[in-house]
């Protein structure tokens, strides 16, 4: 059993949650939460495209996992989110939480719903203080604003402090003064070429809403001679900590996101708690003095950022020049994959753990991906035994850590098929970095080679795939089957089964018009006969219509024969051409016989059903009560009133049931509830749902009652049945 995170679960919803923005914020909020016992989970993309790219649609499915029910409030850092439909789907999400929210950033309407706090730094304020700075410090009077897109609120806000700081200081300014950019290096570029160009008369001074509009404006400018700061002078906004590759050393202007974050926990805590919020202020922001204001540049901010961009060339070099890529492509199986995935977890900076959470079917590309993820730590040193849980169980791993942490979930896609996720833990207030991404694009590359595969039983052999392995659904072929039965028994398997599933029986259709049809229901009843094996056991396809499994159970045959049936029936595509009628399953304990003969015992048992079917298919009435057949498994809920069932018929009651009986050789009735304990099976093999949850989707309501009815139809409670198949 997995345990669970007594500590409770903070989220924090942001785009490319590495970015200097978001991690100013994460840094000051994620010291916070660790300092009263939280641990943030983290939920983001690693792309986050202006305008919408199909094929980065899927990594957007990460921000599902942020409607876990564990999570006790979140933050959400609204301007990291450019992409309006990115932002409607996230707040749908959070519609459906009704939990404390706090907006870190300027509101945006698809965020303005009930019960929402929004803080942020007061652009306003700090564009009116670089100004400032520029009037008092070094007497510029002639100044323009290069700010963002004219449809941005934060462009106005900025503009707006522009304007404030002029007039305070009796300078006269114009609509001309304020210039619309892009927050790119663009902006810059264009405006710098329109001063050059004589378009745009050049002021003073030029204070610039971004640093990449900054950067831009300052390459374009040194590239045409023009001085800076003698002849113009540029401030930046915002400190992206790219000053070492500009020239001149840019003056710019932190935000004060650091304690931004503080303040985000503390507003968010008192609402989890139903305290008043905090009074808030905005935090102030200071000026990092470069070269381009005519300022002399401080030593220890320099220092630290050459620091910090020594670190991450080193990280950035060792990532371009390792073998991880050839490693995980050319790994066999899942289990050598994760073993070389672990081997270079160093080149993701300081990271504490990290976990590999793939969706239990993401290998199969017809599958439409489970709610289930199986993870596991592949860093070396850890146990890195898997552990199946609910994706939206993040207790379920956090638990398996001391202390509070910040997890960052990050999702691993390949084009539009999603595997499932990985989770990057620290123990201290840290993220990654950029370069981060060439890491798990190497990891999903690698993915998606074991998933062409098809299954990864194949990965532990790679070798005679023609010989041992079905084409059609990627099981053992004949052969496989024979030499994967040799290696299962021993002389002390005494609880060894060989189960055949016979399928398709009467198949009436003649036409290659049908062959897509055809394909899909193996298909389907492959999938069933996956399920019925699970992870440990053995199942193979040894001819078109006949599977095989390998089961090792303390069940008895009747009762595997009968999980595999209840499997079956539930799996659509197979039901939907066949039916009722279409398959027999036998099963033969182990007894130091061969396979030869186990499975000519089970083809033997096989073909006396087929015999008694064949001739019941020739009663009157056989078509019409198979349709009947038919429905009640496909709806046993609907089942409970019989009469109700009798009333389409165009006999008698008395006489359907009649027919009924000769026809299947059971009642109406009781084949109305062996169908409620078929569906009963399915859920009690393929979930962990309780036994009131069981009764309920079965239509019982009365558990008590669900629970005798199927002791009395198997002769085994509910709970020994699931142990006993689930074992």
């Amino acid at each position: 059993m997995t345990l669970k995170s007594k500590r409770p679960i903070l989220g924090v919803i942001a785009a490319v949650a590495n970015g200097i923005e978001q991690r100013q914020i994460l840094n000051g909020f994620v010291a916070e939460a660790q300092s009263h016992g939280f641990d943030t989970a983290v939920f983001s993309n690693l792309y986050n495209p202006h305008i919408t790219v199909e094929d980065l649609k899927c990594e957007q499915r990460i921000y599902e996992l942020a409607g876990s029910e564990q999570i006790s409030g979140y933050i959400l850092i609204t301007e990291s989110f450019i992409n309006p439909d990115m932002r409607r789907f996230i707040a749908g999400i959070l519609k459906g939480r009704n939990v404390p929210l706090v907006l870190v950033g300027s509101m945006q309407e698809e965020f303005d719903f009930a019960d929402i706090s929004c803080i942020n730094t007061s652009d306003e304020n700090d564009i009116y203080n670089i100004v400032t700075h520029l009037v008092e410090e070094h007497g510029y009077r002639h100044i323009d604003l290069l700010t963002g897109f004219a449809d941005n609120e934060i462009s106005h806000r900025r503009a707006d402090g522009f304007m404030r700081a002029l007039r305070d200081h009796g300078i006269p300014v114009g609509e001309d003064n304020i210039i619309f950019g892009d927050f790119w290096f663009t902006g810059g570029e264009k405006l710098a070429d329109e001063y050059i160009s004589g378009i745009r008369p050049m002021p003073r001074a030029v204070v610039c809403a971004s640093d990449y509009m900054a950067y831009g404006l300052l390459d374009r400018l040194s590239e045409k001679g023009v001085n800076v700061p003698d002849d113009i002078a540029v401030i930046g906004y915002e400190n992206v900590m790219q000053r070492i590759y500009h020239s001149p050393l840019l003056t710019t202007y932190q935000r004060n996101r650091h304690d931004l974050g503080i303040c985000a926990f503390h507003t968010l805590y008192s609402k989890i708690k139903g305290q008043p919020e905090p009074e808030f202020t905005p935090p102030a922001g200071r000026l990092i003095p470069g070269h381009s204001c005519g300022c002399r540049g401080l030593y220890e901010d320099f220092n630290r950022e050459q620091r910090l961009v020594r670190e991450q060339k080193k990280y950035e070099n060792w990532n371009m020049f390792s073998s991880m890529d050839q490693r995980l492509t050319t790994s066999r199986n899942l289990t050598e994959f994760i073993a070389n995935a672990g081997e270079h977890q160093w080149l993701i900076r300081y990271v504490q753990n990290i976990y590999l959470c793939l969706f239990t079917d993401w290998c199969d590309s017809a599958s439409s991906m489970s709610e289930n993820v199986s993870c596991r730590s592949i860093m070396p040193w850890n146990d890195t035994a898997p552990f199946e849980l609910n994706k939206y169980d993040l207790a379920g791993i956090f638990a398996k850590e001391q202390s509070p942490s910040v997890f960052y979930f990050t999702p691993l896609f390949f084009g539009q098929r999603l595997f499932g996720h990985l989770v990057l833990r620290y123990d201290n207030p840290d993220t990654y970095d950029e370069f981060f991404r060439s890491w798990i694009k190497s990891v999903t590359n690698g993915l998606e080679i074991l998933r062409m595969k098809n299954d990864i039983q194949y990965l532990t052999s790679c070798q005679n795939l023609s010989d041992q392995r079905d084409t059609l659904t990627g099981m053992y072929n004949e052969d496989g089957i024979k030499k994967a039965f040799s290696s299962a028994v021993t002389p002390k398997n005494k609880d060894l089964y060989l189960v055949v599933l016979r399928i398709g029986l009467f198949d009436e259709s003649i036409t290659s018009m049908d062959n897509a049809d055809r394909i899909d229901a193996v298909l389907s009843a492959a999938k069933a006969v996956g399920k019925f094996c699970g992870n440990h056991d053995i199942c193979g396809r040894v001819s078109d219509n006949t599977f095989v499994c390998i089961v090792q159970t303390s069940a008895d045959a009747e009762t595997l024969t009968g999980t595999l049936s209840a499997l079956l029936i539930r799996h659509k595509k197979y039901m939907e051409r066949y039916g009722m009628d279409s398959f027999v399953c036998a099963a033969e304990k182990y007894d130091g016989s061969s396979y030869t003969e186990l499975y000519e015992r089970c083809s033997e048992d096989i073909a006396q059903s087929c015999a008694e079917l064949s001739e019941k298919r020739l009663l009157k009435h056989y078509r019409e009560m198979l349709e009947l057949r038919n429905y009640i498994y496909s709806n046993p809920e609907a089942t409970f009133d019989t009469d109700d069932i009798c009333s389409s018929f165009s006999g008698s009651s008395g006489y359907l049931r009649a027919i009924y009986k000769q026809c299947f050789g059971i009642s109406l009735h009781q084949d109305c509830i062996a169908a409620r304990i078929l569906r009963a099976k399915y859920y009690l093999v393929t979930t962990s749902l309780n036994m009131a949850d069981i009764a309920d989707k079965c239509s019982y309501t009365d558990s008590k009652y669900f629970l005798r009815q199927f002791y009395s139809a198997t002769g085994l409670t509910a709970a020994k049945y699931r142990s006993m198949i689930q074992g």
